[in-house]
């Protein structure tokens, strides 16, 4: 054989080779993107789900929010309004010193059954 052919059978042997070499690291090339194509579908999802979570509990903190300020004027306008129409404050401390359900509804004209309550809720305070 003339050493020519066989210089260019070498010549196309190799280029064939590399051919099939690149075509092999493209079909790997091809399989990483569609794998990574699929993990950015997963991601976008996964981050989609967190962000509508993260607009309900968005909301729930709202209204959560507005009732905590609700409650609180509530108690401020409770506790600023007049106490002497029901002494509570005076019949604890007189049912801490031992004081009866009828003595507190004889001294400070409460009713009958919150001046047991009263009696019963903090008369154990000072048995316990």
């Amino acid at each position: 054989m003339k050493p020519e052919l066989l210089i260019l059978i070498t010549v196309g042997c190799m280029a064939l080779l590399y051919v099939l070499v690149q075509a092999r690291t493209i079909r790997r090339q091809d399989s990483r993107i569609a794998d990574m194509g699929k993990q950015i579908e997963q991601l976008s999802s996964t981050t989609n789900a967190m962000c509508a979570g993260a607009v309900g509990v968005d909301r729930r903190v709202a209204k959560l929010e507005r009732s905590g300020r609700d409650l609180v004027h509530r108690q401020d306008s409770l506790e600023s309004q007049h106490t002497d129409d029901r002494p509570y404050g005076e019949a604890i401390q007189m049912v801490q010193k031992g004081a009866t359900a009828n003595r507190l509804m004889d001294e400070l004209g409460i009713s009958s059954s919150e001046a047991e309550l009263l009696v019963m809720l903090h008369g154990m305070k000072k048995a316990g």
